[in-house]
């Protein structure tokens, strides 16, 4: 019975050994011409996680491992299904971000599918060793994805960072755990819930408690880039491959919140002892992202400091540790999920199409800043009306689901008697709607910057339909982002048992 409740993570375990495996002997071989294969190893991870799809889709559920380390439940089916899905769909934007910066190497899509092995894991354990150990192996997936691009002194550097602030953050999370265990005797979860249930214990050893729980409350927020703990985000997202930055800035947050609000359970009454800091440090969040994001003038730049904010919100939710606070973050997870691919892959080929028309002009490539959307529309009005529609979600405003996401959780802090969190929280967001309203100003009514130098500053032109099977993924997710706010029933009825099941 346990075999076949994880045969998911088996099969993928196998597969990416099979792949790693069988594209070595392949691109190794001299008679072979040493291929590049990375276009077949795109389709064939694809392949795969429709596959796992399929098995987690199909698995049994309610099902406790040995020691209680590993355990099904309908919320982790759900999330498992989320990450799955949102893995297949970004596979289509990172293949031409390869091909982008010249990163002919099959082995991206091979860590690639490690770190979604162990975020599958990470939402199945309820154990904290277990925690740790698919955090290292996330960890150590993403800094080789950061340096990647061995050609780059920004990459190199960015790698660096992420492994040495992790292994850093990895001590926090290592102390926690042994502060658990002294004081406890365990480092399951449900047994921690069950012993602190009872109270019994004298103030000293509360205090000793709540300060381990804060080490690995600390940890999860670095993990998601939550501030004053997103320092690392920005130098990281910006010196690593675009295409690994789009792993970073999506993947691992749906596992890590799944994980987060599970400790946030597990620790039951002694979590409202930091509740006050969670909600401060989400504000905060919300602040440092939205200041950061007026002065930059880079989109890459401006996306990163903006997903700050965005987890401010998340982080808001979630420290009101009630069964509502919780749906309510899951929706707004779920629709910055679809928000930032949407965007991440309208970036993807941005950059594609400038490279086209510099190669082709024999002009350096330029950043992409944001002058650079001057005229936009002019030449490019479908793609203009798709950014109008992200950019008027992520801000907050109606009819775009972004809207009602937000809604949501600040209705849940009036709810709960935070009203002084809610008002900063709405000041705040109508503070960020500036930099989105910027650019699509700069999108429909400024005219095109011409460059002395007579090079092209920046131009996007779609003329061919060589990306044409990623479009329909993009109306699709364009449809839900106002779809969504009229017909919400089913959609928040699924945030609903995931956060009921947990």
């Amino acid at each position: 019975m346990l075999f076949f409740s994880f045969i998911s993570e088996i099969f993928l375990t196998t597969s990416i050994m099979l792949q790693l495996l069988s594209f070595a002997s392949t691109i190794n071989a001299f008679k072979n011409n040493f291929p590049i294969l990375v276009k077949d190893v795109c389709y064939q991870t694809i392949f795969i996680l429709i596959f796992v799809f399929l098995l987690v889709f199909n698995s049994e559920i309610e099902l406790f491992s040995f020691a209680y380390i590993l355990f099904i439940n309908i919320a982790g089916k759900y999330t498992k299904l989320l990450i799955l899905l949102f893995g297949s769909v970004l596979s289509l934007i990172i293949l031409p971000a390869l091909f982008l910066q010249k990163l002919n190497f099959y082995e991206f899509f091979s860590f690639f599918l490690l770190s979604l092995l162990s975020l599958l894991l990470l939402v199945s354990t309820q154990n904290l060793i277990f925690f740790y150990l698919t955090i290292e192996l996330q960890t150590l997936c993403f800094y080789v994805l950061s340096i990647f691009n061995r050609k780059s002194a920004f990459s190199t550097e960015a790698g660096l960072k992420y492994f040495l602030l992790s292994s850093f953050m990895s001590a926090f999370l290592l102390f926690g755990m042994v502060i658990f265990y002294s004081c406890l005797g365990t480092l399951s979860l449900p047994e921690i819930y069950n012993i602190l249930s009872f109270g019994f214990f004298n103030s000293n050893l509360n205090l000793i408690i709540n300060y381990g729980g804060i080490f690995v409350v600390i940890v999860i927020l670095f993990k998601i880039a939550c501030a004053p703990f997103h320092f690392w985000a920005p130098d990281v997202y910006e010196g690593a491959p675009l295409s690994s930055t789009i792993v970073f800035s999506i993947i691992p947050k749906i596992g890590l919140i799944f994980f987060f609000s599970k400790w946030l359970f597990c620790l039951g009454t002694i979590t409202s002892n930091f509740e006050e800091i969670l909600l401060f440090l989400g504000v905060f969040s919300c602040f440092v992202g939205t200041i950061f994001s007026l002065y930059q003038k880079r989109l890459k730049g401006l996306i990163i400091f903006s997903s700050v904010a965005q987890i401010g919100f998340i982080v808001s939710g979630l420290s009101l540790n009630s069964t509502d606070g919780c749906s309510s973050v899951f929706i707004f997870l779920i629709i910055y999920l679809i928000t930032s691919f949407l965007i991440w892959g309208h970036i993807t080929f941005f950059y594609t199409y400038q490279n086209k028309i510099n190669t082709f002009y024999s002009v350096y490539s330029n950043s992409f800043y944001l002058t650079g959307l001057s005229g936009f529309f002019t030449k490019n009005p479908i793609w203009a009306v798709s950014l109008l529609i992200i950019f008027f979600s992520i801000a907050g405003i109606p009819p775009f689901t972004g809207f009602w996401a937000k809604v949501v959780i600040i209705l849940e802090l009036v709810g709960q008697n935070k009203l002084v969190y809610a008002v900063l929280l709405i000041v705040i967001s109508s503070i960020s709607v500036f930099y989105y309203i910027r650019i699509l100003k700069t999108l429909f009514f400024e005219k095109k910057l011409q460059n002395k130098n007579k090079e092209e500053v920046f131009q996007i032109v779609f003329i061919n339909n060589h990306y044409q099977k990623i479009y329909f993924i993009f109306i699709l997710f364009l449809f839900l982002l106002i779809f969504i706010l009229f017909y919400p029933t089913d959609f928040y009825f699924l945030c609903q048992i995931i956060s009921l099941t947990y």
